[in-house]
């Protein structure tokens, strides 16, 4: 498919298909985080949505983590790439005269990667890809072309490991399910303020300072995690 040769060309490491009447089957989901809304169905962005393309990028280097403040935001460099793959994936599909919507934030990525066949919903509320593990980026292009569906990934990858539930600094981790409001990451999205000088000493370990305006994100569950090592 041409589609995906495109993607693949301009970087993406992993390319899959979702039929909307698929994924709108599904019932909404609480995003939590800065969002703090439900995801919603695509016919609700795109009247005529037909599919998803689902974009992956392999997160091969720590400095792909960084978080950049500026001002009041957050800005995020290694979500770049991704950036330009899917500007890409929209320019090749509007110039075969198809609509298109670019990552959609309230579409529900992680379910889509599912279903999209890139890998299974860990316990660390993470997409785990058998060959990148936890470290991969998704992006997402809606369009009213309508494609082929790929197959989802229904192997189950966590089994009876909890290396990340236990490697969790904070216990923000249960089972497929995160407290964003006690993850070191969610901390930072939150705005909230850190009085509590035993939580400043562990931010400071697991999300150590680059410059005045930077910072590492915390990686400890999927460092820990079986999958993706090398």
């Amino acid at each position: 498919m041409e589609v995906k040769e495109t993607a693949l060309k301009h970087g993406a490491d992993l390319v899959g298909i979702v039929s909307a009447e698929t994924i709108d089957s599904f019932p909404k989901q609480w995003v939590g985080w800065k969002i703090q809304e439900y995801t919603q169905k695509t016919t609700e962005i795109m009247e005529d949505a037909k599919s998803v393309v689902m974009l992956g990028y392999h997160v091969w280097d720590d400095v792909l983590e960084v978080a950049l403040r500026k001002k009041e935001n957050w800005i995020y460099p290694g979500y770049l790439p991704l950036s330009t793959i899917t500007r890409e994936v929209a320019f090749y599909l509007e110039k075969k005269g198809h609509k298109v919507i670019i990552s959609p934030p309230r579409l529900p990525f992680k379910r889509l990667a599912q279903l999209a066949g890139f890998g299974a919903f860990g316990k660390n509320s993470l997409i785990i890809n058998p060959d990148f593990g936890p470290w991969i980026r998704l992006g997402a292009v809606l369009t009213n072309a309508e494609m082929v569906a790929d197959k989802p990934f229904e192997e189950d990858l966590c089994g009876n490991c909890e290396n990340c539930t236990e490697a969790c600094p904070v216990n923000a981790l249960t089972p497929y399910k995160v407290d964003s409001e006690r993850c070191l990451v969610g901390i930072h999205l939150l705005d909230q303020t850190v009085p509590n000088t035993n939580l400043r000493k562990i931010l400071s370990h697991y999300e150590p300072t680059l410059t005045k305006n930077s910072h590492l994100m915390c990686m400890e569950c999927q460092k820990s995690c079986k999958f993706g090592k090398r």
